[in-house]
């Protein structure tokens, strides 16, 4: 195994570094200005959301990478996307180069980045809520954003006997953050990771049909944010499974690989952890 990669040349490596460096500038920075209004005093913030964040996903990307390796299927390390707006960062991917061979491949590299980035948004959330503060309940003024908890931070809540309102910590964010990217990325649409998961493991069939009835959900989630919630989120991620519905999945050489009871199990894991990080109203803005 590990026999075929991309190859890197050294300008390539460095740009790679270069965006992750970029990336990590971006999410400081609008991090700073977005909790904490630019005040320099409170840099060491900023830096720990990106660390954190910067962590989650680029091992949600390598884990995509570790399982092309180990298929021999060829594929570039992580490129990270600085972003101007928001967060500073529209999240990170890999290529794949070359065709997967069989459903056993598909759905280990697929499953692979959820899986991994989800591993590490573990240790993180627990640190976010252990050191959580108290925080007086919000006011409710025109603006106000109010941020929904997955099941996996109500269950930590609970566990650690929080308040109703807690203080948002920079761990804390990045940690959202991280668990409604691997939510929205297990959707079984088209070539998310979740498409690669129902793909191999019900065929394309199955995988097309799904793939419009989640299109049509996410559209009515789009719907409701909208207009009850003032987020525009979901009308934006519908947009983008519009076009990745439109470019379907590719073939792969072998059709016919069995693809196992313990892959099968793994695939329920999967389930339970989209639902551990999915929301279907992330968040809320108080007009």
């Amino acid at each position: 195994m590990f026999e075929a990669r991309e190859d890197l040349t050294v300008g390539r490596l460095l740009l790679h570094l270069f965006l992750l460096a970029l990336t990590a500038v971006t999410t400081t920075a609008l991090s700073a200005l977005l909790l904490y209004n630019g005040d320099a005093a409170s840099l060491g913030a900023p830096v720990m959301f990106s660390f954190t964040l910067l962590t989650i996903l680029g091992a949600h990307e390598m884990g995509h990478y570790l399982a092309c390796r180990w298929y021999g299927v060829r594929a570039t390390l992580p490129y990270f996307i600085p972003a101007p707006v928001g967060i500073g960062t529209f999240g990170a991917f890999i290529r794949i180069k070359s065709p997967i061979p069989n459903a056993r491949a598909l759905f280990d590299i697929g499953i692979a980045g959820p899986l991994a980035g989800f591993v590490f948004a573990i240790p993180a959330s627990i640190i976010a809520h252990y050191y959580a503060a108290s925080a007086p309940p919000l006011a409710a003024g025109e603006g106000a954003i109010i941020f929904h908890n997955p099941l996996f931070f109500k269950f930590l809540e609970w566990a650690f006997n929080l308040p109703p309102h807690i203080e948002l910590n920079p761990v804390w964010f990045a940690s959202w953050i991280g668990l409604l990217m691997t939510s929205l990325n297990l959707l079984p649409v088209g070539q998310l990771d979740g498409g690669h998961v129902v793909y191999s493991v019900f065929g394309e069939r199955v995988h097309s049909i799904l793939g419009r009835v989640i299109f049509i959900c996410v559209v009515g989630f789009a719907l409701h944010a909208l207009l009850r919630e003032g987020w525009y989120g979901w009308v934006v991620y519908a947009v983008l499974l519009a076009l990745i519905m439109r470019a379907g999945h590719p073939p792969l050489l072998d059709e016919d690989e069995p693809l196992g009871r313990g892959r099968r199990m793994v695939a329920v894991l999967g389930l339970i952890v989209f639902l551990l990080c999915f929301m279907p109203v992330p968040i809320t803005i108080v007009s």
